[in-house]
């Protein structure tokens, strides 16, 4: 298969009178866009691409290409824009080239390797970013009613070109001929009013890789909608400058690749269950982490050493955006799943009842207490065992909906067989269950306590509760570096201290929930006597 640089060098002779303005064109003027321009040379006047672009050619063939050429070489440039501001978040560069006497194509810039253009990327999540609002601007200022427009952009540069064709006048709009979305992301809904889309659709050309994972954020239905192999392999192929050519045309096929679908399904239903405020708390814990390093590229961020990685699990939790990371791994185990059963009634009502907690505390514990022989053995196979249930619930499930295709659908069969097997190990050999069984039940005690610890901090009354969760903190502390550290023959005691200290706790939290009713009680009673009185 050909490469853009063998495009070029084919079509290096003619101009586009001679053969007209092409999709393969399109790409590789918003791979061009990439590149160096030099502001002074163009200025306000238009000057040959190669007299304005300023990277060195030497070990580039698609620009080397490119410069030599009569077709891209010596096409005019003009209008080049470039903002960069940290404070803001903006890494923003629009050009316009002269295709012919009175067609030009305006192309924006997508992401490039600086970390303040990775972060305005996800910023598209949860708000309007200023690289939007410049494209709009751009667009206002250089169309003129004497000239046609072809729009085009790869990658955040497509979005850009969307979002500007969509803001425009209708005026604007009429001398818009064509729009070219690179493997770009959509408008996101909780942001934009995708219903000005509808203006914009007939006019539009998706290309997307057929790895294709940034160009299906908030994707959009249209008619002309292309997929193209790459020489590159995975999310690599996103790269334009890897899309490959035959004939003259961009080299396509039907489908996607399997494997990236399902990381789109799983991306589509996590942003469904994290708002818009979840989205901002992580993006800026994550960018927060590698500016405090001083990485200014996305190289430089990726390149995180022991500390590194200890700085961004701090900066995620103490910006609360813990669940919202947690909710990844839900969604490629369980999908929608536990979605559903954490908003529905039952899980409503559980939350607001700390009654029924308590007396499942109480119930569990006395059981623990009582058969302390089989409880912990029990209680790993039980939990385990669910998720295996669960995890072959949803894998069956999504292999109907996809008319067992098991090619299409072999990661989550992946999933499904290496959780399977850990739990077959568990089921037939003893070790195996001690060692994973105390880790978690390990892991959990000490995660209660904590949050026990700091729920006792934070509180400024010392009632009831103050004195609750300072005794629950150093119990469950206890018991859970106790079943970490100890050996396995001592499990019986474990479960019969533990069984203790959760029939405990079950039995001070239905306390406390005849507490918090009769304070609920008596200051409703206490507002209808004011109220009473008040009519009095």
């Amino acid at each position: 298969m050909s490469s853009l640089a063998d495009y070029i060098n084919w079509y290096a002779d003619f101009s586009f009178y001679d053969k007209p303005f092409n999709e393969v064109d399109n790409v590789v003027l918003c791979t061009l866009t990439y590149y160096d321009f030099d502001p002074k040379a163009i200025g306000d006047r238009s000057v040959s691409l190669r007299r304005c672009v300023t990277n060195s050619t030497e070990k580039d063939p698609f620009l080397n290409a490119v410069v030599k050429s009569r077709r891209f070489g010596s096409l005019m440039v003009s209008d080049y824009v470039e903002v960069f501001s940290r404070d803001t978040s903006t890494q923003f560069a629009a050009l316009t080239f002269h295709l012919y006497d009175d067609v030009y194509l305006v192309s924006f810039r997508g992401t490039d390797n600086s970390l303040v253009g990775w972060k305005e990327d996800f910023v598209m999540s949860y708000k309007k970013t200023e690289g939007q609002l410049k494209a709009v601007e751009y667009l206002n200022d250089i169309i003129r009613d004497d000239r046609k427009y072809i729009l085009a952009g790869h990658s955040k540069g497509g979005n850009l070109a969307m979002y500007g064709a969509c803001h425009i006048s209708d005026e604007k709009l009429s001398r818009v001929i064509h729009i070219y979305n690179n493997d770009g992301p959509g408008l996101c809904p909780e942001v934009s009013d995708v219903s000005l889309i509808e203006r914009i659709k007939d006019r539009v050309t998706v290309i997307h890789p057929r790895y294709c994972v940034f160009g299906k954020f908030f994707a959009h239905d249209y008619k002309d909608v292309k997929i193209v192999t790459s020489s590159a392999k995975g999310i690599m192929e996103h790269d334009s400058i890897t899309w490959e050519v035959e004939y003259g045309k961009l080299h396509t096929v039907d489908r996607f690749d399997p494997n990236s679908e399902w990381i789109n399904e799983i991306a589509a239903k996590w942003l469904e269950d994290v708002a818009p405020e979840e989205r901002e708390k992580l993006v800026n814990s994550v960018f927060a982490t590698a500016e405090a390093r001083g990485a200014k590229t996305y190289t430089e961020a990726m390149k995180l050493d022991i500390d590194g990685v200890q700085d961004l699990i701090v900066n995620v939790v103490e910006s609360d955006s813990l669940k919202t990371v947690a909710k990844i791994p839900e969604k490629v185990l369980f999908g929608d799943m536990i979605a559903r059963l954490r908003t529905g009634k039952l899980a409503k009502f559980i939350d607001a009842n700390q009654l029924i907690e308590g007396i499942v505390f109480t119930v569990i514990g006395l059981l623990m207490t009582i058969f302390t022989d089989n409880a912990f053995r029990f209680i790993i196979i039980v939990l385990l065992g669910a998720v295996v249930a669960i995890q072959l619930v949803y894998t069956i499930k999504k292999l109907h909906e996809d008319h067992w295709n098991f090619v299409r659908e072999k990661t989550r069969v992946y999933i499904f067989l290496v959780v399977a097997t850990l739990f077959a190990v568990i089921l037939v050999k003893n070790e195996a269950l001690f060692i994973v069984g105390s880790g978690l039940c390990g892991g959990w005690l000490l995660v209660v306590a904590y949050r026990s610890f700091l729920a006792f901090r934070q509180s400024k009354v010392r009632d009831f509760a103050y004195w609750k969760n300072l005794v629950k903190s150093i119990l469950y502390a206890c018991c859970g570096a106790f079943i970490i550290l100890a050996p396995s023959d001592t499990v019986q005691w474990f479960m019969l201290v533990l069984g203790g200290v959760m029939a405990i706790d079950g039995i001070s939290a239905i306390i406390f929930s005849f507490i918090e009713a009769n304070d609920k009680y008596s200051r409703k009673y206490h507002h209808l006597k004011e109220r009473v009185k008040h009519k009095k």
